[in-house]
């Protein structure tokens, strides 16, 4: 597994993360830890989960996950969309979704990804360091690698309430960083408050070609750390795949040119467009099969290719024309 330094947290971690936004709803128990433990084995040290995800399920099984392994991994799990609460019919009905899920995967990949709207009243300062511990106790652990305030507003970024409860939970030894997992306006944002964001994690895909945007707008005036994720979100699978078959097969001959070739050449190409773009970040990834685990470990093994970027604008060109 290619690894990447993270200089806020002084340490070397793997180029692939592990996206666990479906433990615990999508995906059950039993298979999640079976996965997480797996993608382990095979080189993954970082692990992204958040309060809210699988329906407020996550965190705890990540905190099983990580009984002996602690020392190894990275967590990263957020603040700002609180941890749902779940009926009893609708812990009993989850066997019955992630039936559905499996059936339909595209409206699971649908429901997973759909964006959120900013709500200037849903984070508060007063509230930061309560979530955190609640964090804390859910994933067994006494600290937290990275916090990230999860879809905040730019104000949010800059609010001075907030910024100085930040400080002091990093201070207290609860967080070792603090990022922002949201959107580019978000993270221009939080260069206004210099030394309190390292890291900042958001969607990226080559038709959103959202990473480029945000490091030339920064143009150098920070120094964040960056976590990729949703390469195969918002359709960018179904419409590269689209691409590579239509007009007579001839991006697809294209693409073959470069040793990409069926049954995984879109999800392939994808994931080297990925860590291409991030080369010295993580690239986050679901994968809850061995197989799917395997393929990611698999590219994450190689080095970047510089060669796929500038292939990919290809196919951006001809999706847009």
């Amino acid at each position: 597994m290619r690894t990447v330094f993270v200089s806020g947290l002084g340490r070397e971690v793997s180029a692939l993360g592990f996206g666990c936004a479906s433990l615990g709803s999508i995906v059950s128990e039993t298979q999640g830890l079976r996965a997480l433990g797996y993608a382990f084995e095979r080189g993954v040290s970082w692990y992204d989960v958040a309060p809210a995800y699988g329906d407020g399920e996550a965190e705890g099984i990540v905190g099983k996950f990580l009984s002996g392994r602690r020392d190894r991994v990275a967590i990263c799990t957020k603040f700002g969309v609180p941890r749902p609460v779940v009926s009893p019919l609708m812990r009993l009905l989850r066997p019955v979704a992630r039936g559905m899920a499996k059936a339909l995967p595209r409206l699971s990949r649908m429901k997973a990804s759909g964006s959120r709207i900013w709500n200037k009243d849903r984070l508060h300062a007063e509230q930061i360091e309560a979530s955190v511990i609640e964090s804390l106790r859910r994933l067994r652990t006494d600290y937290i690698d990275v916090l990230a305030l999860d879809e905040p507003s730019p104000q949010d970024c800059t609010n001075e309430g907030i910024l100085r409860e930040l400080r002091r939970i990093v201070d207290k030894g609860y967080v070792r960083c603090v990022a922002i997992a949201g959107e580019p306006e978000a993270i221009i944002a939080g260069t206004r408050a210099p030394g309190v964001y390292k890291i900042a994690q958001l969607s990226d895909s080559p038709f959103s070609q959202t990473l480029a945007r945000v490091k030339n707008a920064l143009a150098g005036d920070a120094n964040f750390f960056f976590i990729t994720h949703g390469v195969f979100g918002l359709g960018a699978h179904e419409r590269l795949s689209h691409l590579l078959v239509g007009d007579g097969g001839r991006l697809g001959a294209l693409a073959s040119q470069l040793a990409y070739g069926p049954p995984f050449m879109a999800s392939e190409m994808l994931l080297d467009y990925a860590f291409a773009t991030n080369p010295e970040g993580v690239v986050l990834a679901s994968m809850f099969t061995q197989a799917h685990i395997d393929m990611n470990c698999v590219r994450a093994t190689r080095p970047p290719r510089k060669d796929i970027g500038p292939f990919m604008q290809k196919f951006v060109i001809a999706a847009t024309s």
